[in-house]
């Protein structure tokens, strides 16, 4: 029994208080806003109203990450859903491009009516590019543009990014 205390109390000296960390799953949530103006572009018969605008998400702004932030090892994104509203009934968002240009991330979806929620279908290796950028600069820009069959409106996105999180839980 001494022989195994002894052992683990050299173990945390030599790792110090990396050796005592918790995981934990948590949502960072952004939600973007999209002014779409009556600028038309298109045919008469295609008349569409273009949008773009950029916004960033900031982990500081997720209270169960910040307790832990001076402390924080990883962020591993597994996830990231949208849902979408402020679409007036029978319109609908044409065309919908989501970016993270500093994670490679661009994916366009069409047709996107009111209180549509998507799971954005991107590769692991996108998800990676993701966490690493938000354990390495603490956020993202997110980038939404495209058209819409209708405006004025306020489109508003909500970004989803379902993450797990290490930390050390001592200093």
């Amino acid at each position: 029994m001494l022989f195994f205390l002894v052992g683990a109390a050299v173990l945390l000296a030599i790792n110090g208080c990396d050796a005592i960390t918790t995981d934990f799953d948590t949502n960072l949530n952004k939600t973007i806003l999209a002014e779409v103006a009556e600028v038309k572009s298109g045919t008469k018969d295609a008349v569409t109203y273009p949008f773009n605008t950029t916004d960033v998400l900031d982990i500081r702004d997720n209270s169960k990450i910040n307790d832990y932030f001076d402390r924080l090892k990883e962020i591993n994104v597994n996830s990231i859903t949208c849902t979408f509203t402020g679409i007036p009934s029978g319109e609908t968002v044409a065309e919908l491009t989501i970016s993270i240009p500093s994670a490679g991330l661009e994916v366009k979806l069409t047709d996107i009516d009111n209180a549509t929620q998507v799971t954005l279908d991107v590769t692991p290796q996108i998800l990676d590019a993701v966490s690493k950028r938000l354990i390495e600069t603490h956020e993202i820009t997110i980038g939404i543009s495209g058209r819409s069959t209708y405006a004025p409106m306020t489109l508003s996105t909500l970004m989803n990014f379902a993450v797990t999180v290490k930390a050390r839980v001592l200093d």
